[in-house]
């Protein structure tokens, strides 16, 4: 008997060749927590009724269905190019060594989509299947803080959940971590202190295609400009970037991960390179402590075509 706690929850998925219609998952992740849900509106008579005091039990219908929620996740050296590929949509891949292979991704067309299975523990002791087909990543955010492990959270939404399906044995690849210890942040190729930064994608997906005859959405559609946005806190150490947001500037950011080494002068790594707005604001005096230097900011494409890059350095073959 599994243990009946989340001990034993387990997240498992593989990339579908057709939209909606479910894979067997056969790749595994660890994860910290997820929050996907099936809601199905209730469709309710207004019609009137002499003496009728409570909604009958025939005049009330299922819906149209939503399936959404988010996975959060930790960032490691293997594993994390499927789900760049699903964020970004562009996907190119280079051996660069004997074991090592280059993974970017850019801005383009998602892939089709992914079937997406949580084990979910009872207190039974049954580690109960959800599998939801016809995912895609709506949103997505990469941050670090000082103190903590980098990690990945998306936004899914999907077209139907199904309990049917057997739960698949979870089989875990050889990993690391990847954390704020070796991780980095440069603005214009200069390194600057900063105790955190995060940097999110949103897709522009519309996701309530709606039809008659169904209660699915088909599949969603990117109907608005995808948005890359983020913040950094840095060291209030002078009045450069500030002035970057008051003179309108814009920027190459770079925030990088390092893991262990692959091999002779190569280690495992995520890159995010993005030519950036600065959108402010003014550093603070809050009381006694150190100031501050708040940076949002804001990825747009430079008159080069220069918008958002990431760049994957790993062992697996293929994202």
């Amino acid at each position: 008997m599994a243990i009946p706690t989340g001990l034993s929850a387990q997240l498992g998925v593989a990339e579908e060749s057709t939209y909606g219609t479910a894979e067997t998952p056969n790749r595994f992740y660890e994860f910290v927590s997820e929050s996907i849900t099936l809601e199905i509106e209730r469709l309710e008579s207004q019609g009137l009724r002499a003496g009728q005091r409570i909604l009958r039990s025939d005049r009330w219908a299922a819906g149209s269905k939503t399936v959404s929620g988010s996975i959060d996740m930790e960032l490691h050296t293997t594993g994390m190019g499927l789900w760049l590929a699903h964020m970004l949509g562009g996907a190119s891949s280079e051996q660069t060594g004997t074991l090592a292979y280059t993974h970017t991704f850019v801005p383009d067309d998602l892939p089709t989509g992914l079937t997406i299975q949580i084990g979910r523990p009872s207190n039974d002791g049954t580690v109960n299947p959800f599998t939801y087909n016809g995912c895609l990543i709506s949103e997505w955010e990469i941050a670090a803080e000082v103190g903590g492990i980098g990690t990945l959270s998306v936004s899914i939404v999907g077209v139907d959940e199904d309990t049917d399906t057997a739960l698949e044995q979870a089989v875990y690849g050889d990993s690391d971590l990847l954390t704020f210890v070796n991780a980095s942040l440069e603005i214009d190729e200069a390194e600057i202190d900063v105790t955190s930064a995060s940097i999110s994608g949103n897709n522009g997906l519309n996701t309530d295609r709606r039809r008659l005859g169904s209660q699915l959405i088909k599949r969603p559609l990117q109907n608005a400009l995808r948005e890359y946005t983020g913040t950094i806190e840095a060291y209030f150490d002078d009045l450069t970037a500030y002035k970057r947001f008051v003179n309108g500037e814009e920027g190459k950011l770079t925030l990088k991960f390092v893991g262990g080494e692959i091999e002779s002068g190569t280690d495992y790594s995520l890159t995010i390179t993005a030519n950036v707005r600065f959108d402010g604001e003014t550093p603070q005096v809050g009381g006694p402590e150190e100031l501050m230097q708040p940076l949002p900011f804001k990825v747009v494409e430079s008159s080069d075509g220069d918008a958002i890059e990431v760049v994957y350095v790993t062992t697996d073959t293929t994202p």
